[in-house]
């Protein structure tokens, strides 16, 4: 009877530890694309910047 509690709490300490892993995982993952997303952002934002300057500096001659 004690085994059998013992294998039941070491089956769920380690059922435990796999979705915490998987949740890590999936953070990550999150943390990842987020990242993408930033450094896609400002490439796009350092485009716009540039070609509103080349814009002034052609149209304007500033």
């Amino acid at each position: 009877m004690l085994s059998n509690n013992l294998k039941k709490i070491v089956r769920f300490a380690k059922e435990k530890r796999i979705l915490h892993s998987e949740k890590l995982i999936e953070t990550t993952h999150w943390l990842h694309n987020l990242e993408f997303l930033v450094v896609r952002l400002m490439m796009f934002t350092i485009g716009v910047h540039h070609l509103y300057v080349y814009t002034i500096k052609t149209v304007f001659g500033v």
